[in-house]
């Protein structure tokens, strides 16, 4: 089964939540990059929903824009630059666009 151009995991990725709002990876097919801990490449099995990196292998979920994965050492959200995802999370966080406090 072919996955739909929507749920594509290409993007830029922004942390955003009451205390920041930063760029925090960039996926391009089934590879990336993080930027924490110093930053680092990751890679995707989009087929198993994990992506393995220096540091190990972390499940993630995503749905709608919103990629949910350990890249901090914490599980977090972290949203994909222009979906409605990314939109609401501006909005409830009272930031005007990624990227900016």
């Amino acid at each position: 089964m072919v996955a739909c151009s929507n749920d594509s995991l290409e993007g830029e990725y922004y942390w955003i939540n009451d205390a920041r709002n930063q760029h925090m990876a960039t996926i391009k097919g089934d590879k990336g990059y993080v930027e924490s801990e110093g930053g680092y490449s990751i890679k995707i099995d989009s087929e198993l929903k994990i992506i393995e990196s220096k540091f190990g292998s972390e499940k993630y979920s995503y749905k709608d824009g919103k990629l949910t994965t350990n890249f901090t050492g914490v599980e977090s959200d972290f949203y994909k630059k222009g979906s409605k995802a990314c939109e609401e999370a501006l909005k409830k966080y009272g930031y005007k666009e990624v990227g900016k406090e």
